[in-house]
């Protein structure tokens, strides 16, 4: 039995911050970004040129967060490390702490294929909030870049087997 997959997106619209939560095989992925117009399309960049072969690692940054995620293609699996800063002490002119790390292992296509369903889902909760889809201003999440790429995205995944997988 498949291991069923789910994505769901948080977006701040005042802050601009994103998170998206991607469940699969008994493991959670979070991924927190600042700058939501800029960030997720570079997310959604990077799982492109993975599925295609381009690259088979990558490293991203969250935008202002203190998290760093590199994910790389094995087979056909998506393994990803995530770093982040945890604060153990406060001084006066700087934090004291850690790194800390987690890794997982998921298919690469019901990855990404989540990932399109999850953000399909959400434009459908905020469209029938009323929320502005695919609006004019640049740095708004939801504007009509952000959704232009994410259109490509789906429609490449959708239409294709990516290079791991012919």
């Amino acid at each position: 039995m498949e291991n069923q997959y789910v994505c769901r997106f948080d977006i701040d619209f005042r802050l601009g911050d994103i998170e998206i939560k991607l469940n699969g095989d008994g493991q959670e992925v979070r991924f927190k970004f600042m700058i939501a117009f800029c960030s997720f399309p570079s997310l959604l960049f990077f799982l492109l040129q993975l599925w295609n072969g381009k690259m088979n690692k990558a490293e991203i940054c969250s935008f202002g967060f203190s998290d760093e995620y590199y994910l790389t293609v094995e087979d056909e699996d998506l393994l990803i490390e995530h770093s982040t800063w945890h604060e153990l002490v406060e001084h006066e002119t700087y934090y004291e702490g850690e790194y800390i790390t987690s890794n997982y292992k998921f298919s690469f296509e019901n990855f990404v294929k989540a990932i399109d369903r999850g953000f399909s889902e959400y434009l459908q909760e905020q469209r029938s909030k009323g929320v502005p889809i695919g609006v004019e201003e640049f740095s708004h999440p939801l504007s009509e870049d952000v959704i232009k790429e994410y259109e490509e995205f789906s429609t490449i995944i959708n239409e294709k087997k990516g290079k791991y997988f012919n």
